[in-house]
């Protein structure tokens, strides 16, 4: 249920990004200008997973779920409209369904997963991530050769809506331990962000996901219009590489978590990805038209399994460090940050491309990011070690 909801909020995230180079011309913007909507939307995400938490409280993780589910089908309806005003409301939807996505799973994982293959139980829900942007890549560009890219969204949409029957029957398993004395309160908003700011090993996790979430949406928002525009592959060759970069990430979401689980303890994990990750956004810096087609496959599939395959481990530690029954409020919290760097990323990444008239200068330079924060991780490994024990 959790992998199913994660993988239509982040197919939906991810059609606007697969659909920039045909469909930004529609809206008067250059296909570069898709990362100020992810930005926007990203930020509606980061508020709405802080009064997750709480709504999950209040009405149970499955019907929050299915409120996401109904901003996924509602938003991508809105955004059939050819006007920026409903493109930014599609934003909002999208971005608020996200959002509320991994609260009410970690609450619910939290619960049913045995703790000694956590990290990969949370990893496999995570695949739900690259699996949506799998999904975008290889639809979208199908589905346009069939019709305008107006009616394929519309057809996702009615697809989504179809999905909010089925998480119906969980609703008596899992939310029946509701607190209908919860309230949502403007200023509470700032509880799970002050709480994550107290507890340093989970800030640290925090940090760390808002700069690997900065490279990875730069990666996932960029790479389509990177070979599309700039190495002259068709706009179905780039979404196939696109799909096979996500899918790297949904089986290595899986891969690292056992390997978190079973071999290396988590913050080594993360950081010897951060590492990989920092050398495959060079490697991508320096694609040209002259690359084997073999090879530039290789290096976004190796990219995928890396900055796309962090999440679950990530998460999965954030909820072993979190205090009992603050789960929900803790995930939201460390969200927050996560979604920061999305935020931060794609507009940054997008002036860079802009400015210089190359989408690899933006991917040389957020390569440094993901070094740094190995390398701060490595060197907190003695706290995290004396955390975890």
């Amino acid at each position: 249920m959790t992998l199913a909801v994660q993988s239509l909020t982040a197919m939906a995230l991810a059609v606007p990004s697969v659909l920039a180079p045909v469909a930004a011309a529609d809206f008067g913007a250059a296909p570069t200008a898709v990362g100020q909507w992810v930005g926007f939307s990203y930020t509606v995400a980061m508020f709405a997973g802080l009064a997750g938490g709480t709504l999950v409280g209040r009405y149970g993780p499955v019907r929050v779920l299915q409120v996401a589910v109904l901003g996924v089908a509602l938003g991508l309806a809105v955004g059939a409209g050819v006007h920026v005003a409903l493109l930014f409301l599609c934003g909002a939807l999208l971005g608020a369904a996200h959002g509320l996505v991994n609260p009410a799973s970690s609450a619910i994982l939290a619960v049913a997963a045995p703790v000694r293959i956590r990290s990969m139980v949370f990893s496999i829900k995570q695949t739900g991530v690259p699996v949506g942007g799998a999904l975008a890549g290889m639809l979208v560009p199908a589905m346009l050769l069939w019709t305008n890219w107006q009616n394929a969204v519309l057809a996702l949409a009615l697809g989504a809506a179809a999905f909010l029957a089925v998480l119906a029957s969980f609703r008596r398993v899992y939310d029946s331990d509701r607190r209908s004395e919860q309230r949502l309160y403007i200023r509470g908003l700032a509880a799970p962000v002050a709480e994550v700011w107290a507890n340093r090993p989970i800030l640290e996790l925090a940090l760390v996901s808002c700069v690997y979430s900065a490279v990875q949406i730069s990666f996932v928002t960029y790479l389509v219009s990177y070979l599309k525009i700039e190495l002259a592959y068709s706009l179905v060759a780039a979404g196939l590489v696109f799909s096979a970069s996500q899918i790297s990430g949904a089986f290595s979401r899986v891969l690292w978590g056992a390997v978190a689980d079973h071999v290396f303890e988590p913050r080594v994990v993360l950081a010897a990805l951060g590492l990989v990750m920092a050398l495959c956004a060079l490697a991508v810096a320096l694609f040209t038209s002259d690359w084997p087609p073999v090879a530039v496959f290789a290096v976004c599939v190796l990219y995928g399994a890396t900055a796309v395959g962090w999440n679950g481990v990530f998460l999965a530690e954030v909820a072993r460090l979190a205090p009992q029954g603050r789960v929900a409020i803790v995930t939201g919290g460390t969200q927050f940050f996560t979604f920061a760097g999305v935020l931060i990323g794609p507009p940054v990444f997008g002036a860079i491309a802009s400015m210089t008239g190359s989408y690899g200068t933006g991917f040389a330079l957020i390569a440094a990011l993901p070094l740094l924060a190995s390398v701060g991780m490595l060197a907190s490994r003695g706290r995290g070690s004396a955390g975890r024990a």
